[in-house]
């Protein structure tokens, strides 16, 4: 039975904008731990080696290499912080000041989310620009080669009926 601050209660919910009731969860948060972007100079840094070597240190994700605003690099690591700094001495010496790190829950997505960036960004640095597996590339491919094949037929019909009408 009802008591009689139960009404009481929901006005004042409404009015105050809070509910008792439980959230519903989303899907926001499922798949990334965090984000950052940090200057390449903290990993020379002594004073910040630590805190950033903390938070990346075998920690997988996905990261991006910076010059100024406009992207030049985007790779995939298991270890973040190990990658990062190998590109501190490799062929990206000096081409980046500036990084952003996605931190990545399930690894099992981590290669698809790589190549859907590298798809869309085309950054300079990178010499590899990222593929679907042939199945899903064929699926993706299937609907158009079948529309084509089709306007293909529709064209050589048309084209016939105009010959014979010159004829």
């Amino acid at each position: 039975m009802p008591s009689s601050s139960e009404p009481e209660l929901k006005r004042a919910e409404i009015k105050s904008g809070l509910s008792l009731r439980k959230k519903q969860q989303t899907a926001r948060g499922r798949l990334l731990k965090g984000i950052a972007t940090l200057p390449v100079a903290l990993l020379r840094n002594s004073f910040f080696k630590d805190p950033v070597q903390g938070l990346l240190k075998g920690s997988p994700g996905i990261y991006a290499l910076f010059k100024g605003k406009k992207l030049y690099y985007v790779g995939l690591s298991r270890d973040l912080h190990r990658r990062i700094s190998k590109h501190l001495e490799d062929r990206h010496r000096g081409k980046w000041d500036t990084f952003q790190v996605f931190k990545i829950k399930r690894l099992n997505y981590l290669k698809d989310l790589e190549t859907l960036i590298l798809q869309i960004a085309r950054p300079p640095g990178n010499r590899q620009s990222g593929r679907l597996p042939k199945q899903q590339r064929q699926a993706l491919e299937r609907p158009f080669r079948a529309a084509m094949k089709e306007m293909k037929r529709h064209t050589r019909l048309i084209g016939r009926t105009i010959k014979f009408r010159k004829a």
